[in-house]
C-alpha cells in the first residue's frame, strides 16, 4: 500500500496489481520507506510516477547498503553470511532508477542514523515491530532457531556493545525525489547561449 495524496484528502492504492488506476492525476505520491520491502521496485515507481499529473512530484525515501551493517557482522561472525536481512540499495542504484523512470529534476540524497538500545531483544523486537524483516521470495528459507538467535545476539552484543551498556542500529536513509516531465519545467540553456562572461565576473582569465 501507498499514500497517494490528492487536492483535499488521502486515498491508499495497491499498486503492484495489473488493475491500479486512480480516478485523477495526483499532485504529490509520498512513499516512506515502503520501497525497502518490496520485490518489484521499478514496476511499483512506474506505477506511481504513470499516476502523477505533469509536474506531479514523486517523494521516496528507502534504506541503504549501510543499514543493518551490525546484524550483516554478527552473520558473518557466526557463520552465515547472508543472514537474514532484507536487500538492500545503493545510493547510486536509487539515482538511477529515477533515471529510468524519466523523472524530471531528480535529487538523491542520504542519512545515516544510529538507533541504541538497552538490550538486543529490545533491538529485535523493535525491528520486528517497524515490519524490518525479510520477506522477499528470494530468501534463505531456513528456520531461524531459538540457538542460531541467541549465537547471534552474543556477537552482536561482543561486537557492538558500548560502554554505556547499548547496542546500536545503523539505519541509512535514502531521500529522492523528482517531477513528472511538464513542458513548463526549466530546462538547461543551448550551450555558447550565455549573455554574461565569467572572465567578466571574476577579473581575470586564470580563475575561469
Amino acid at each position: 500500500m501507498v499514500a497517494l495524496g490528492e487536492k483535499r484528502h488521502w486515498v491508499e492504492k495497491e499498486i503492484l496489481t495489473d488493475n491500479f488506476a486512480v480516478e485523477t492525476e495526483l499532485d504529490a505520491i509520498l512513499c516512506p520507506l515502503w520501497l525497502s520491502v518490496v520485490n518489484d521496485v521499478p514496476l511499483a515507481l512506474h506505477q506511481m510516477v504513470r499516476s502523477l499529473r505533469a509536474d506531479g512530484v514523486l517523494l521516496i525515501s528507502v534504506l541503504g547498503m549501510e543499514s543493518f551493517r551490525e546484524f550483516r557482522a554478527a552473520w558473518t561472525e557466526i557463520g552465515e553470511p547472508h543472514g537474514h536481512i532484507i536487500p538492500l540499495t545503493d545510493v547510486r542504484e536509487v539515482g538511477g532508477l529515477l533515471q529510468k523512470i524519466k523523472l524530471a529534476l531528480p535529487v538523491v540524497d542520504r542519512d545515516i542514523i544510529t538507533l541504541t538500545f538497552p538490550t538486543f531483544t529490545a533491538l529485535y523486537s523493535f525491528l520486528r515491530r517497524e515490519g524490518l524483516r525479510n520477506v522477499f521470495t528470494g530468501r534463505h528459507q531456513g528456520l531461524l532457531t531459538p540457538r542460531k538467535l541467541q549465537a547471534m545476539e552474543q556477537a552482536y552484543t561482543q561486537l557492538f556493545k558500548r560502554p554505556d551498556g547499548r547496542l546500536p542500529l545503523t539505519l541509512e536513509v535514502i531521500y529522492a525525489h523528482g517531477l513528472r516531465p511538464s513542458i513548463n519545467q526549466p530546462t538547461a540553456a543551448k550551450r555558447g547561449s550565455g549573455k554574461v562572461s565569467l572572465v567578466r565576473i571574476l577579473g581575470d582569465k586564470n580563475q575561469v
